[in-house]
């Protein structure tokens, strides 16, 4: 506030009140960097070839081991567990899970946990876990690392991971043989995909005490016995014991990522072992790419941020993240049929078991968590990474053209506002006191208005879970649906109903200005894409938005640009776009009442994530989007109550 109210940066500063001319121009040169810089990040100038930080990783990447009977071994207990699925079309067969877990001798324990529906109106559902530890023979139960793949049932729509649990179990036969393990290994079997390892990690952590209460959705239940402290966990997904490539997952809860050493590990492993992997690998026939390296690695990059976006993680390792677990998912894709490569089925999962083992090995030789390399990159190749020192200064560039907007709009506030007095008065000029004019600002109206439109945000939050609106005879989807629409039009009508006095919404303007530039950098801190998507969007609306222009055309053309800005409308187009390219035989109707549909879902689905997993993507949609957008909009408008100021709060010269 110091700046703001230094007198040789008033408007009688020359400089400022040149760069207040020509504030525009600055922005958009602002933007332009921005985007620009982004787009350079794809050059190998701008990116940097992937290292191993942490050499305690090195154990690893020795000689391997396993042998061929661990594979046979892999290929019986596939048989044996197909036979069980007939049996168990709908369910998980735990009893034979734990029987083998036994039969390995593991410490093999259940886990029991409950889901209370948020719309279900008291529905709850079941599910169960099964684990087991093999204590570390040379130290304490002090650390740990987890192994865990998901079962899906026959009836599961997902793609068949079924050699996923004979994969662990063989190589957890392996494991028990040797006595060079400082660490505990934990292998966990869980069922209903993200919820069931949710279950598991709260009631790992002590959240058993906390969300066993009559008013949490996700009871965790009890663990009957622990490991230690959880070090790194790898997720197994395997379509078949024969494999054709191996697909790194590494996007968690909220847009968080493993450290970049644990990537890197895992795929120099894999190179090893002869397994082509990657991030977001491909099948052969799809690697052949006319592309240049340029394009190419931008594509990687959009495609990694536009995962990141959502938050929600590509699979069961991204929950481990927000416990600072490090953790990442193999997708092992099934072989195609092909007269050019030749397999020995007897050792088809040979290579991928070694891959396992020496994953394991690297990490029971860390001496301490995951810290030397990043947290915050992006995967231009799988062999090169850009840093957050990087990528960061483009979301700068963006966000920074509100802050000087906003400074410069406060520094000429006085002149707008004697302006706009003089025009309610209908005299000739300015008779006021410029030095007196900010003291007389309508601050308290405006920072009622603000509330408000927050409020109406945090109502989008809370009101669907409401047990007064449970009652309604709505399934999940429309009755969130209803209720977000209903919460906009509130917004939309808003500016209408509640006119501010004069200056308040120049001063409006400054508050907006200040909140969209800290929520943009404060969301493009903890999700970058997210954060860098929404100001490449939104961005050239708060650099067009102005409160004195006059131009008719410039004023109907600013909001339309705000009415399609809506946050509701915007995921629609997304859905809307994403539906076409899934099913571009639909007619046009049709594919506008399936996108509805959809988005309905997409929104319920968020809402579920949030209170479920701790997913703030319709938190920050609800409480940050919407408000922001019901401000913009008003400035739009820019409706203004005609009167005169007060003749006690003016001071002639």
């Amino acid at each position: 506030m110091g700046l703001l109210s230094d007198p040789s940066l008033s408007t009688h500063n020359k400089l400022v009140d040149n760069l207040a001319k020509h504030v525009r121009k600055l922005c958009l040169a602002l933007y332009a960097a921005g985007v620009v810089w982004f787009l350079c990040l794809a050059l190998p100038e701008f990116n940097h070839v992937t290292y191993l930080s942490e050499n305690a990783l090195s154990p690893g990447l020795v000689y391997p081991e396993i042998r061929i009977e661990s594979n046979r071994l892999a290929m019986q207990l596939l048989e044996e567990l197909q036979r069980e699925r007939e049996e168990h079309r709908d369910t998980t067969p735990h009893a034979w899970i734990a029987a083998k877990f036994h039969e390995f001798g593991l410490e093999t324990h259940t886990h029991n946990y409950t889901l209370r529906y948020p719309f279900g109106g008291g529905k709850e559902f079941h599910g169960k876990n099964i684990y087991g530890i093999l204590r570390a023979p040379r130290i304490g139960s002090t650390e740990g690392i987890v192994f865990s793949a998901p079962y899906r049932v026959p009836s599961s729509v997902h793609v068949d991971i079924t050699p996923s649990v004979p994969l662990l179990l063989a190589f957890a036969d392996f494991a028990r043989h040797k006595n060079y393990w400082a660490k505990d290994l934990i292998f966990l079997v869980t069922e209903q995909e993200q919820l069931g390892m949710q279950a598991w990690l709260e009631a790992y952590h002590d959240g058993d005490k906390e969300s066993d209460t009559s008013d949490a959705y996700l009871r965790a239940g009890n663990l009957p016995a622990r490991a230690g402290s959880l070090q790194a966990a790898l997720n197994i997904e395997v379509q078949d014991l024969e494999v054709d490539y191996i697909d790194v997952k590494i996007e968690g809860l909220n847009g968080k990522l493993p450290n970049l050493d644990m990537f890197n590990l895992v795929q120099r492993i894999m190179a090893r072992e002869g397994v082509t992997s990657g991030y977001k690998q491909t099948p052969r026939k799809k690697r052949r790419s006319n592309l240049s390296n340029y394009e190419q690695n931008l594509r990687q990059m959009l495609a990694m941020l536009s995962s990141q976006t959502s938050g929600v993680p590509n699979g069961n390792h991204g929950l481990f993240h927000r416990y600072r677990i490090d953790a990442l998912t193999i997708t092992a894709s099934k072989r195609q049929t092909n007269a050019n490569v030749k397999s020995n089925p007897m050792s088809g999962a040979v290579p991928l078991l070694k891959a396992i083992e020496g994953i394991a090995r690297s990490l029971n030789n860390l001496l301490e968590r995951f810290h030397q390399s990043f947290f915050f990159y992006v995967i231009v190749n799988n062999d090169r990474y850009i840093s957050i020192g990087d990528y960061m200064p483009a979301l700068i560039a963006l966000v920074a053209c509100t802050f000087i907007k906003a400074y410069l709009t406060w520094s000429t506030l006085d002149v707008s506002v004697a302006t706009s007095a003089q025009d309610a008065k209908g005299s000739g000029k300015p008779t006021v006191a410029l030095d007196s004019m900010k003291l007389s600002l309508p601050y308290g109206s405006v920072l009622i208005y603000l509330t408000l439109a927050l409020l109406i945000g945090y109502c989008g939050n809370v009101l669907p879970l409401q047990e007064y609106f449970a009652k309604l005879p709505l399934s999940a989807a429309p009755l969130t649906a209803s209720i977000l629409v209903g919460l906009t039009l509130i917004g939309f009508v808003l500016p209408f109903v509640v006119i501010l006095p004069p200056g308040g919404l120049e001063l409006l303007h400054i508050g907006l200005l200040l909140i969209y530039g800290c929520a943009m950098i404060v969301i493009g801190l903890l999700n970058f894409s997210l954060g860098f998507f929404v100001a490449v969007i939104s961005m050239p609306l708060m650099i067009a938005l102005n409160t004195k222009t006059v131009d008719r055309s410039m004023r109907n053309l600013t909001c339309a640009w705000t009415f399609l800005l809506n946050p509701l409308f915007v995921i629609y187009i997304i859905v809307l776009v994403m539906t076409f390219y899934q099913f571009p035989e639909l007619t046009a109707l049709q594919l506008l009442a399936r996108a509805a549909a959809a988005a309905m879902d997409g929104a319920t689905f968020a809402l579920i994530d949030s209170v479920i997993y701790g997913n703030w993507l319709y938190f920050v949609v609800c409480t940050v989007f919407l408000p922001l957008w019901i401000i913009s909009w008003t400035l739009a408008l820019g409706k203004r109550r005609r009167v005169a100021i007060s003749k006690t709060k003016l001071k002639t010269n």
